[in-house]
């Protein structure tokens, strides 16, 4: 039996990102976990609004969204602790200018150069939808048909609820091919 537990989002684990953008010309980093996919060319970061790195979004009109790493994890957590309001979080990682002038983190498994399309403005979050316009992934993690294998990316997942981080498991069935088995129960 299941029991009401209120008006929680379980939708959690999510995956850990780093946002990476430019304020008042500083490299800046930010950890989002609340991050979604909106179409198969965009998708959209949720953050509190008054955050120092919604300043960057809203100023240049990019940013970059880099996964999470188990080896990444203290600094990432790190990045989420401190504003860049009073710390400067631009040697937290080492890092390159992108395509579109935002920096990506070196160490990152997959890194994404997004242009803001809009913002969806809530209560307490700006919800920046982002087009995806470069996609940067370690090759060792591309197979041979040119697609990401997440299990060797091996991205850092975000769980709210129990203030935890948490790494990827096993393949448990092929989508679009598993269900075919249905008239066989």
């Amino acid at each position: 039996m299941k029991k009401n537990i209120g008006a929680v989002v379980g939708l959690y684990p999510t995956p850990s990102t780093l946002v990476g953008t430019v304020v008042e010309n500083k490299v800046n980093w930010c950890n989002v976990a609340h991050i979604g996919i909106i179409g198969l060319d965009s998708i959209m970061l949720s953050i509190r609004k008054g955050r120092y790195t919604n300043l960057g979004i809203k100023e240049n009109k990019t940013v970059s969204v880099n996964l999470v790493s188990e080896d990444m994890v203290v600094e990432a957590d790190y990045v989420g602790l401190v504003t860049g309001k009073t710390v400067d979080k631009s040697q937290v990682f080492e890092y390159h200018m992108g395509e579109l002038n935002v920096p990506i983190i070196d160490k990152s498994p997959l890194a994404m150069e997004c242009e803001l399309v809009d913002i969806y403005d809530t209560k307490d979050y700006d919800n920046f939808i982002l087009k995806v316009v470069h996609t940067h992934v370690e090759e060792h993690a591309i197979d041979k048909s040119g697609k990401v294998d997440y299990q060797k990316l091996r991205p850092v997942l975000f769980e709210k609820l129990t203030g935890t981080y948490l790494r990827t498991g096993d393949v448990i069935a092929k989508c679009w091919n598993v269900g075919r088995k249905y008239n066989d129960l």
